[in-house]
């Protein structure tokens, strides 16, 4: 279990990547941002610059809550705890590629494409390691 218990450091850079992505881009930013892209990069939605303020707030306030559970829940093992940083990896690599979308003004389309594809591997990470726990409980 000792192998695993520095996990929270990835998603903790992630953060600090977002906030870093966001202090360098605030001078430059127009006070209204837009905010949803279809697939082509045109903007269908706007926000105010502020918003980006939540962005890392959100990535923090989840990954406190997934942590928090872990910490509080009993009978915590490897593959659990495994799971759990997979998921909060992708949570915060989703919402840094939010941002990252917000602050390329949609004109980067790897970010839009890339979002589903990190939360999706993330959740798909989660489930295995959950189950493999839980097989793995049953067993002994």
């Amino acid at each position: 279990m000792k192998r695993f218990k520095n996990g929270w450091i990835i998603p903790a850079i992630i953060i600090i990547v977002n906030v870093c992505a966001i202090w360098i881009s605030w001078k430059s930013l127009p006070e209204t941002l837009p905010a949803h892209f279809d697939p082509q990069g045109n903007a269908s939605g706007s926000m105010a610059r502020t918003t980006l303020l939540f962005y890392p707030v959100i990535s923090l306030i989840v990954c406190l809550a997934v942590y928090g559970i872990h910490y509080f829940r009993p009978g915590n093992n490897r593959l659990r705890l495994l799971g759990i940083h997979f998921l909060t990896s992708a949570v915060t690599l989703t919402i840094l590629s939010s941002t990252m979308v917000t602050l390329t003004f949609g004109t980067q389309p790897f970010f839009m494409f890339a979002e589903p594809v990190i939360m999706v591997s993330g959740i798909a990470a989660f489930i295995i390691c959950l189950l493999k726990s839980r097989r793995a409980a049953l067993s002994r």
